[in-house]
């Protein structure tokens, strides 16, 4: 709560300064999340306008998610594995 009370008494921030805070403020509240920077693989130079549309594609956006489901499921499995037993 205090940080809530702390953003509003603050009267200017540098963007920066702002998205940081916006970003600590969604994840205390909201659900946890992960911002990926992927660049235009090399090769790909002549699909740039696709690529760049990627961002907005919620077909592409729910394979992205699918693949971490995936991800974690595997992880999670094999950490469960790699302890070991007493």
């Amino acid at each position: 709560m205090w940080k809530i009370r702390k953003r509003f008494q603050r009267k200017s921030l540098s963007k920066k300064e702002y998205e940081e805070e916006k970003r600590q403020f969604e994840m205390a509240i909201g659900k946890p999340f992960i911002t990926l920077k992927i660049e235009l693989p090399k090769g790909f130079e002549n699909q740039r306008n696709i690529f760049l549309k990627l961002e907005n594609d919620e077909e592409f956006l729910d394979d992205v998610k699918d693949l971490v489901k995936k991800n974690l499921l595997f992880k999670s499995k094999n950490s469960k594995t790699d302890i070991p037993e007493k």
